[in-house]
């Protein structure tokens, strides 16, 4: 299982340093979306090799998603791989939600994942991400959201944080 997550993650970095994208879909608004919420970022799902450049797609809570792509390996996995800076001014994670659709915009699947859960990503820092869904043969669509923001304790420092 570490073996797949090693790879898995690597590919996400190759990808990330070719370049990822949303479609130009991501500015219209999305099935589902409330009042106050902002339109996710979109992608067609495909394989590895239609990289296309980096543009930024998504920006909330003081985060820019600065590109994303989902991609369906040769087992029929799907998986969402992207960048995210941090734009604010303060140190904080972040939650992120994708969700897959099928050809008539049917909500397949959704999950709720946190690039970085161990410490915050300081201003101005950009974090890559990786999320599998697994095998998903009928999803072509798939859609990101920043769900909210967090603060961590810095575990690494548990000794000055105890009387």
């Amino acid at each position: 299982m570490r073996t797949i997550r090693v790879i898995v993650l690597g590919v996400g970095i190759l990808l990330l340093v070719c370049g990822c994208t949303a479609s130009p879909q991501a500015e219209k608004a999305s099935l589902g979306t409330g009042p106050g919420q902002e339109p996710p970022a979109r992608d067609t799902i495909s394989g590895a090799s239609k990289v296309r450049p980096a543009s930024p797609s998504l920006e909330r809570h003081g985060f820019t998603i600065l590109g994303f792509r989902a991609i369906r390996d040769s087992f029929g996995q799907v998986s969402v791989i992207g960048e995210i800076q941090n734009t604010s001014s303060a140190s904080r994670g972040v939650e992120l939600q994708a969700s897959l659709r099928d050809a008539g915009g049917r909500l397949l699947s959704v999950g709720h994942f946190y690039p970085v859960s161990y410490r915050n990503i300081v201003p101005d820092e950009t974090w890559p991400f990786t999320y599998s869904f697994g095998r998903q043969e009928d999803a072509v669509e798939a859609e990101l959201r920043i769900v909210g923001v967090f603060r961590t304790m810095d575990l690494l420092d548990v000794a000055s944080a105890t009387p």
